[in-house]
């Protein structure tokens, strides 16, 4: 008889738990590990917006992405499921307004390459674009709140949202549901190997399995040498605020440059967000943060200049070489496995990246483009650089 495969998670945001989840689900017994509480790390500090990547001229990463969000609405069913109860998501689309001619032509060629290689809409009352470009009279009917200028706006019918809170204590209560071992608030001293099997040293003592995974963030290359080795995982500092409108400002996602706003139902309006490089470790809101956040919102939409800010945060997304995911094996320890870097993105990829790392974990077969992000020093994989969007 088959023995079963034992693996340790370390880290409990939302790769680590979905990862934990899904291994699970295969046959696996997992151990998830979280020096806090699980999901209160970066993932907590996420908006939850889901856009996906209109590049022309995709790379391997924008490419994972867009399948990961097609994935979303059937993950969102699957995990409410699993867990006993519903997850907040939307699929109200995205309005971006133009503000240049520049910009104009650059979204005319995106909306091309959209509506000829993304999968139809389906489901929906009336026959959408996956993509379209709308003059400003046509964008102030849709969000006659929003500040769209002579260039208009672009609409992309596929973005979509969701709840952060609501998708992190679903995948908390879905792991438990499925028999993973979870032990929160332990400290990791140390990752070696023991007899060629990966061993987690604990202030209690050690935890042996058949294969470890390290979905750590800004933590991975502070547990053991041999991955310090690897290109780092750098924090990118990213203030958000929260506020709430009586009336409704915004129906769907609204962005605007840099600033984004994420409605929900409840008057709920997620405002986005820095993106702060240099600023280390620091997790704190700034006055300069904050007033650039709140005069980008107001800007975007006027009616929110009687909006209540109701909370401000911070948190630190963690960030791979070339602001790439870091997805595999380590190169001389196949036992030992990297998931962690998605910068901007971890929310949206946690079912494809999920996916791919129960494939590297049991030995399942892998394309091409989810090798890419496999650990191996500097250029790992062969990667040119690019952002998401």
């Amino acid at each position: 008889m088959e023995s079963t495969m034992e693996v340790t998670i370390v880290g409990g945001g939302v790769m680590g738990m979905t990862c934990a989840w899904r291994l699970t689900q295969r046959g696996a017994k997992v151990m998830l590990l979280d020096q806090g509480s699980f999901g209160s790390g970066a993932s907590s500090a996420a908006l939850g917006a889901l856009w996906p990547s209109a590049m022309p001229n995709p790379g391997p990463l924008q490419r994972i992405q867009r399948e990961s969000l097609w994935q979303y609405p059937e993950f969102i069913r699957e995990l409410s499921a699993a867990a006993g109860r519903a997850v907040g998501y939307l699929q109200q689309g995205k309005l971006e307004i133009i503000a240049s001619e520049k910009q104009l032509e650059q979204h005319r060629r995106e909306v091309e390459f959209a509506n000829h290689h993304w999968p139809a809409m389906v489901g929906t009352e009336e026959s959408k674009p996956a993509m379209e470009i709308v003059d400003r009279d046509d964008a102030r009917k849709r969000e006659p709140h929003a500040a769209v200028g002579d260039w208009g706006a672009v609409m992309c019918h596929r973005s979509a949202q969701v709840d952060v809170a609501d998708l992190l204590a679903a995948l908390r209560l879905a792991c438990e549901r499925a028999g993973v071992q979870m032990r929160a608030h332990c400290k990791v001293m140390e990752i070696a190997l023991q007899s060629g099997r990966p061993r987690v040293m604990l202030e209690d003592g050690p935890i042996e399995s058949d294969r470890l995974m390290v979905c750590a963030g800004i933590g991975v290359c502070g547990l053991s040498e041999k991955i310090q080795t690897l290109p780092p995982i750098k924090p990118v500092k990213g203030q958000a605020l929260l506020m709430r409108s009586e009336r409704p400002a915004v129906g769907r996602i609204v962005k605007n440059g840099a600033i984004f706003l994420v409605p929900w139902p409840d008057g709920r309006i997620l405002v986005g967000s820095t993106t702060e490089p240099e600023a280390g470790f620091d997790t704190t809101n700034t006055t300069a943060g904050v007033d650039f956040l709140t005069r980008g919102a107001i800007e975007t939409c006027p009616a929110l200049a009687h909006a209540r800010v109701e909370s401000t945060w911070a948190g630190l997304r963690p960030t791979g070489p070339k602001r790439q995911p870091v997805m595999g094996p380590l190169p001389d320890l196949p036992s030992i496995f990297i998931c962690a870097g998605h910068f901007k993105v971890g929310i949206g990829m946690a079912p494809k990246s999920a996916e791919i790392m129960t494939r590297w974990v049991l030995g399942g077969e892998l394309t091409s483009d989810e090798r890419q992000f496999a650990p191996g020093g500097m250029g790992y994989g062969g990667i040119k650089p690019a952002e998401i969007n």
